[in-house]
């Protein structure tokens, strides 16, 4: 009898552990993140929300279309703020527009040692758990096969997160191995689903309340034009801007241009002795940050 009980204890364990590794957990349930920015050598970090997105149908799927504070480049230099992210829950896997195709940004279906193939480099994945807001997340570690700068480059994934980077350019600080200054970084201090605190800062709760949504301004209402740009670059905005601040950066980070007290509609960035090349732009409302982009001078 001991013995047929102790067998039937076993099969109970070995089912509900299989019950709990197939639960899965989606990473885009009205999810709103915190991310913050800095340059290690040179300046402290800076805070910036992604709001939850909206439905947007393109072809044949239906794709949350989230704004991007920390806006990318393309091939063309041309400034992308506009993210188009889907999930196929069913196969645990999440993709993105890149380029008008879908692009395959996370597959949590992978276990110990599986290899992926992203970003033109093979990875090979470390699985384990890590203990969330709301109980247990999975937790994918992916190094690659080849070094660089004498070291191998690391992703971490995590369940209905994303990335501990940031979550729609998971390999955002990856090959800043390579920087002696650590280089510009991005990470994932909070994540929210469905107005719950998921990941993160015990602080981040009080941090969305009080510095996000009481924010005059949204990503949408202030504009960088031309960009690139030759002489003069303008920064308008459908509200006024009163005792802004323009803060901008060179590619390494170091601050080469700062602009107090600024108001008005349109603030206009002069070339003057500005050298070509890529700079990063933070702009201040009050002290608080309320728009952040890449532009770039020619």
């Amino acid at each position: 009898m001991k013995a047929k009980l102790f067998f039937a204890s076993i099969f109970l364990l070995s089912s509900l552990q299989t019950i709990f590794s197939q639960e899965y957990h989606p990473m885009l349930n009205n999810s709103s993140w915190l991310l913050y920015d800095m340059v290690s050598c040179c300046r402290p970090s800076q805070e910036a929300s992604i709001e939850p997105g909206i439905d947007v149908v393109i072809g044949s799927y239906t794709y949350k279309q989230f704004i991007d504070p920390f806006p990318s480049l393309d091939s063309n230099f041309n400034v992308i703020n506009t993210v188009y992210i889907r999930e196929d829950v069913a196969e645990r896997k999440v993709y993105k527009i890149v380029n008008g195709v879908d692009f395959l940004l996370y597959d949590f279906n992978l276990e110990n040692s599986s290899v992926i193939s992203q970003y033109g480099n093979t990875f090979t994945a470390i699985v384990d758990y890590i203990t969330v807001n709301n109980g247990s997340r999975k937790r994918i570690t992916l190094k690659s096969s080849e070094e660089y700068c004498g070291q191998n480059l690391t992703m971490i994934w995590i369940e209905g997160v994303g990335s501990d980077k940031h979550p729609f350019y998971p390999e955002h600080n990856m090959y800043n191995v390579c920087s002696a200054g650590g280089g510009v970084m991005v990470n994932t201090r909070c994540s929210f689903q469905n107005g719950e605190h998921v990941y993160g800062n015990a602080n981040c709760s009080n941090t969305i309340e009080l510095g996000v949504n009481d924010e005059p301004f949204s990503n949408q209402k202030v504009t960088f034009s031309p960009n690139p740009f030759t002489t003069a670059l303008t920064i308008q905005s459908e509200n006024a801007f009163s005792d802004s601040t323009l803060k901008l950066y060179n590619s390494v980070g170091q601050l080469v241009r700062e602009m107090t007290n600024q108001s008005g509609k349109a603030i206009v960035l002069n070339k003057e002795n500005l050298n070509n090349g890529l700079y990063f732009i933070q702009l201040f409302e009050k002290g608080k940050l309320i728009k952040s982009s890449k532009v770039l001078v020619e």
